[in-house]
């Protein structure tokens, strides 16, 4: 089967979606299916190429991808990808859009330009966080009558009003009348088409499912898969003394994850001690507000492999963390499936499914999103004493959420939109 990923996120990249891609596509390359992959030359979390390739985990990705280069490439998985057009971005909503939005253009310019009669692929997938990608996905597969898969891995088109995402990104411009009514009812609406057009919708929480099937839509679940090292290793050992537990946040670092409410309440927690590794567009607000208030916080540049584990071997507990928006209750960051994997003590600043994960497999402390005083109470709890979680977060993670999971899952919804 000829296989077309439309992401605006991909290797040589490091984040969540990157990981989720580069296991899948290893996964269908090694059934035999044939993959292109339509993407930006790399850059996120940087505003562009070359920043990226200055970069901690540009520089160790170097020497691969420089003997691509060019429009088409070779990735490191026998897939083959096609680089297309991308906007110098910044910190802001409207040029991260605006990003998202020239990169999904151009995929669909290079892709109905060049993929036509037999260089058809069986099937067009589509998939967020970039919200764009999926209209270029439903106007590939319309074109090219073929399947379309939308993978909507966030919350959409929720999330839209939740984060106010037009306001944010224009409203300086416009009134407030017509944001709203764009965040409201216009994106909502036009997501929401796309969404029921689609021969398949894969999702990654239950909670969302359930919440689409109330719509109209049928939607399948595909969790982010942790992969077999992870699964294999060793339970996570911890060094806390009950003086000072050390809390270890790895991820993206921007206003959805609400670092900044963790920071306000690591400075009125005596003991506790914040590791904060990655990038994102929150990341120079949050280092200002933890010198403000003189938070027990320090930043570390996005990294992998051996200088990551080194993280790992600092820290008592791991951080997961959630803004307080409506729609984040309906969503399961992957790195806690990590977490629960590596038998890592969790704080989880979440809600909804999320929360109900890590209580349920007694695998750390629960706190409410944007509320400080809860994450202060455990903090107080962590520094106290850090309880190792027992196996049953782990066997959760392989019976719902390992790599083999995950593909098999996905073989199952290609049979179905080819039947």
């Amino acid at each position: 089967m000829r296989i077309l990923l439309l992401s605006h996120y991909y290797w040589p990249e490091v984040g969540a979606p990157q990981r989720r891609w580069a296991t899948l596509v290893s996964h269908f390359v090694d059934r035999g299916h044939q993959v292109i992959v339509a993407a930006p030359h790399p850059h996120y979390p940087h505003t562009r190429r070359d920043e990226f390739f200055g970069s901690q985990v540009g520089r160790l990705r170097r020497r691969v991808a420089a003997k691509l280069g060019g429009t088409w490439e070779t990735g490191e998985l026998g897939e083959r990808i096609i680089r297309v057009p991308y906007l110098h971005s910044g910190s802001s909503m409207a040029r991260q859009l605006l990003d998202q939005g020239v990169a999904s253009a151009g995929a669909v310019n290079a892709i109905i330009g060049r993929m036509r009669g037999p260089r058809r692929p069986d099937v067009v997938i589509s998939t967020t966080p970039a919200l764009p990608f999926l209209f270029a996905g439903d106007i590939i597969a319309r074109a090219l009558r073929v399947p379309h898969i939308a993978e909507v891995r966030d919350v959409w088109p929720d999330l839209i009003s939740d984060l106010a995402l037009v306001t944010n990104a224009i409203g300086k411009y416009i009134p407030r009348a017509a944001t709203s009514y764009l965040e409201e009812k216009v994106l909502p609406g036009l997501l929401t088409v796309v969404q029921r057009r689609a021969s398949a919708v894969v999702v990654t929480t239950e909670s969302f499912r359930y919440l689409l099937q109330r719509r109209g839509i049928q939607a399948e679940v595909v969790r982010s898969g942790v992969g077999r090292s992870e699964i294999d290793q060793t339970p996570h050992e911890c060094t806390a003394d009950g003086r000072e537990t050390k809390l270890l946040y790895v991820g993206t670092v921007g206003r959805s994850q609400d670092l900044a409410s963790v920071i306000a309440a690591a400075s009125r927690t005596p003991g506790i001690r914040v590791r904060i590794v990655g990038d994102g567009a929150d990341r120079l607000n949050l280092q200002t507000l933890a010198g403000t208030l003189g938070a027990p916080v320090e930043f570390f540049e996005q990294t992998t492999g051996q200088a990551l584990a080194e993280h790992w071997e600092w820290a008592d507990a791991g951080l997961v963390s959630l803004g307080d928006v409506p729609a984040h209750a309906l969503t399961v960051p992957s790195k806690l499936y990590s977490l629960l994997a590596r038998r890592v003590p969790i704080l989880g600043v979440v809600a909804g499914e999320a929360a109900e994960i890590i209580s349920e497999n007694k695998a750390g402390i629960v706190a409410r999103p944007g509320d400080v005083d809860s994450i202060v109470t455990a903090m107080q709890a962590l520094v106290q004493g850090v309880e190792s979680p027992d196996a049953a977060g782990h066997r959760w993670v392989v019976d719902h959420a390992c790599v083999d999971v995950m593909g098999a899952e996905y073989d199952r919804i290609l049979k179905q939109v080819r039947s």
